[in-house]
């Protein structure tokens, strides 16, 4: 047999096998229920709270009804999994958590540990370890059980918060696999984006409000916005945002154009541990009040001079805030394992102490790239 009809032939049979088979595993769209949102919950005496926030399957009446209110699904135990598998016995639907996009943690449960309630989101197949993880200031079933003014379902709008938040840089998306792989490590502790509910407004607002700091598997403490974005200046994670600034000419409001960041920490031969953090960054002034009758070279100066120590100050203050928790969010410690394994061995036994001790030396340099269409006001 020719060599062009063999390949002719073995085509056409691998083609009727597709045709006429199909994934073993697959499952019909009307036999499941996506999982858009779980939150976690300390309930007192070893129980846990469990919310899912779910999606409509069903007829297009039910998926109208899906735009005025979210399917909630809440059930309290002492094991996720068997919470999971209660739901069949209640619904004729199975939970499918492959579109979830975010676990929520009520900042009690946080506070206690979260690692043994993520081994189930880390071992399901079906589970995504691209998933954001959050903290509420309240709890996660609050978060869930919301309806904010853009969306009934607020895991949805979490997940648009979350990207929007690169226009400010003052909070950063952790998923699943980030924030495991630091509690993997010794020393390196991890975070977490914090949300709360703004009841100020005329319907509630969900909002990012900074960072939660873990040490080990536990919340210790938080960072608020500002001491959010000096930590992302020190990460080299600043994208966007606002510096504003405040002088005796005026004040004036700067456009973060670029920013770039290193941190090299290391041990000297006396044993003290040097941590130089350099940010550089551009900016663009955007607003200017104040600032009469002066020469736009010294408008400049001014400003440079004062975005430098805004900077400086955010940096330093949230690096005096992670040492009080002793938590190195950091990954200093992890640095010098790396760099200087010889001394590593010599202080990681004392590396809390030692790390509430470090004077990080703090520069920054900045230039003011344009001042928009005028010099001044």
């Amino acid at each position: 047999m020719k060599r062009g009809k063999r390949f002719s032939l073995l085509a056409v049979a691998l083609a009727v096998c597709l045709l006429f088979s199909g994934c073993t595993d697959s499952k019909e769209l009307t036999e499941i229920i996506p999982v858009v949102g779980v939150g976690i919950d300390d309930a007192g005496d070893d129980l846990t709270k469990l919310t899912l926030q779910l999606g409509y399957v069903g007829n297009s009446s039910e998926k109208d009804k899906a735009k005025s209110e979210a399917l909630i699904y809440e059930k309290t135990g002492k094991n996720i999994f068997n919470m999971f598998r209660d739901y069949a016995r209640e619904s004729s639907h199975k939970l499918f958590i492959g579109h979830n996009q975010c676990i929520i943690f009520g900042k009690e449960a946080a506070s206690k540990g979260i690692k043994d309630q993520l081994d189930l989101f880390l071992r399901d197949h079906e589970g995504r370890i691209d998933v954001s993880i959050l903290v509420s200031d309240s709890t996660a079933n609050e978060i869930l059980t919301t309806k904010s003014e853009m969306s009934p379902m607020s895991a949805l709008d979490i997940t648009q918060l979350l990207k929007n938040q690169q226009a400010t840089s003052e909070s950063i998306d952790v998923d699943l696999l980030e924030f495991l792989s630091k509690l993997e490590k010794k020393t390196t502790c991890p975070v977490a984006s914090l949300i709360k509910i703004n009841k100020e407004t005329s319907t509630p607002r969900l909002e990012l409000s900074g960072l939660a700091v873990f040490k080990n598997d536990k919340m210790v403490g938080e960072l608020d916005k500002d001491k959010s974005r000096g930590y992302l200046w020190a990460m080299n994670k600043v994208k966007s945002g606002t510096v504003d600034v405040q002088s005796e000419s005026g004040r004036a409001s700067l456009e973060i154009c670029s920013s770039s960041s290193s941190l090299n920490p290391s041990v000297q031969e006396d044993g003290t541990i040097s941590v130089p953090i350099t940010v550089k960054t551009e900016l663009g002034i955007r607003e200017l009040a104040g600032f009469e009758n002066e020469d736009p070279s010294d408008i400049e100066k001014e400003l440079q001079e004062a975005a430098i120590e805004r900077i400086k100050g955010r940096v330093l203050s949230c690096f005096q805030a992670t040492q009080s928790y002793q938590a190195d969010i950091y990954g200093i410690g992890t640095l010098i394992s790396q760099m200087q394994p010889d001394k590593w061995k010599d202080i990681q036994e004392n590396w809390d102490d030692l790390y509430s001790k470090i004077t990080p030396e703090i520069n920054a340099e900045v230039t003011i790239k344009d001042s928009g269409k005028i010099l001044r006001s």
